[in-house]
């Protein structure tokens, strides 16, 4: 799975990485009354994100937040996401270790603000005001001055650069969500103009923002209204797109198993090619074939993707073919992020059910899943991987030995009583019927 996050409120914490000064950074974006609504939105989003942030993290983690790391980190983050090219600067052991040892000093000091058995006759405003006192006593690390400059990361950096860098990937992560709920490509740099101008808010309450509280608030309630209507027009596309999704996949299905699912691999259902070239699946039809179908956000396909390359790479030789395929929620730089940190080589084709076909045919939304194919097009789903592990590792040595897998379905029965309750109503019924026919 990924990292686990930190939420502080609109924040929350994942991957990163540290550093060390380098030449000011020039301003490439000004913020002004009259500026564009996007560019608003997005000094709005980096100011909240960076009051919020700002004010809470040095307390609640010991470590003042090193604001150009911070934005540095929103920087790299938010290129990585847009071309995985773009890396980021350290690696995700680093940035695991990073944010275990936030999550435990968070843990340590909250269980030192909380008050003993000696408060408990305390009213609720005491409470507050001991917690408060409490908190105040415990040691936070200073925030270095801010020097408006770009950041060199390096294993041997604090870790507080590294904490403040990891804050500002997460920031990334968020702004591009974000971007992609309204179907825009904000500009990061207004954002960074609201992370800078809230760190000077935080370190002086005079500060003025140069947008007013009211003027962020009317922003915001714009964009509440904006989303509400991109969300009511994607549901109407979804649903036009699912009907016409299923009007696809009917010629495709052909006969069915015990289970609903179709007897065979259709290898005409649409593809598109990640790491090899094709629009369907034709092209690993008529052999033996290991097919790993997982999503890129998916944690535990992240875990069983190192072992399904183990096992590619055993048979590959006596004439296993695999090829994974990503879910059609997917994008392309995810599935190309997935692969990289998978180590998948040539032995594995990776493909993306981007007309969600495969899922709609082959899948219940649940993933990974994999299936061993016969050169018959016949196959066994393994819809546990890590407990049928062993067996699909048997049945692949069998079937480039020329035995065919077999999926056995057990299609579960309900229980006797409430599977003849229907029938003994229908059949009272029908004896009602003639009875009073006859009369």
């Amino acid at each position: 799975m990924k990292l686990k996050k930190i939420a502080l409120g609109a924040a929350a914490l994942a991957l990163v990485a540290c550093g060390e000064a380098q030449k000011p950074v020039a301003k490439a974006a000004a913020i002004a009354l009259d500026s564009a609504d996007d560019q608003k939105f997005a000094y709005m989003l980096g100011a909240q994100f960076g009051l919020q942030n700002f004010a809470n993290l040095p307390w609640q983690s010991g470590e003042g937040i090193d604001e150009d790391a911070t934005v540095q980190g929103f920087r790299d983050g938010l290129a990585n996401l847009k071309d995985t090219s773009a890396k980021l600067q350290l690696p995700q052991d680093t940035l695991a270790s990073v944010s275990k040892q936030i999550q435990n000093a968070m843990r340590e000091r909250y269980f030192k603000t909380q008050p003993d058995s000696t408060a408990k006759d305390l009213s609720d405003e005491q409470r507050r005001a001991l917690v408060d006192s409490l908190r105040k006593a415990l040691p936070v690390t200073p925030a270095p001055a801010v020097a408006n400059a770009n950041v060199k990361l390096t294993l041997d950096a604090s870790l507080q650069q590294k904490f403040s860098y990891l804050v500002g990937v997460q920031f990334g992560n968020q702004f591009y969500s974000i971007g992609r709920q309204f179907q825009t490509d904000f500009d990061g740099e207004y954002f960074v103009l609201g992370i800078r101008d809230a760190g000077k808010r935080v370190r002086d309450t005079t500060f003025k923002m140069v947008l007013s509280d009211d003027s962020l608030k009317a922003v915001g309630d714009r964009y509440n209204e904006k989303l509400k209507t991109i969300r009511e027009e994607m549901t109407k596309k979804q649903q036009a797109e699912e009907e016409k999704l299923k009007a696809e996949v009917a010629s495709l299905r052909g006969d069915t198993l015990a289970n609903g699912m179709p007897a065979k691999m259709n290898f005409s259902v649409k593809a598109s090619g990640i790491t090899v070239k094709g629009e369907d699946l034709s092209a690993f039809a008529g052999k033996p074939l290991l097919m790993f179908y997982f999503s890129a956000t998916c944690g535990h396909c992240a875990h069983a993707a190192p072992q399904i390359l183990e096992i590619a790479k055993e048979f590959a030789q006596k004439g296993l073919t695999t090829v994974s395929i990503a879910s059609g929620g997917n994008n392309k730089p995810g599935i190309r992020r997935f692969i990289d940190d998978a180590k998948f080589d040539e032995t594995i084709s990776v493909v993306w059910d981007e007309s969600r076909q495969f899922g709609e045919l082959y899948s219940d939304g649940y993933v990974p899943k994999v299936y061993l194919v016969n050169p018959d097009g016949s196959y066994k789903q393994y819809a546990a991987f890590e407990k049928e592990k062993d067996d699909l590792k048997k049945e692949i040595a069998e079937l480039l030995n020329g035995k065919n897998v077999e999926w056995k379905i057990e299609v579960k029965k309900p229980a006797a009583d409430s599977a003849k309750a229907p029938e003994t109503k229908q059949e009272t019924k029908k004896d009602a019927k003639s009875a009073k026919a006859k009369k």
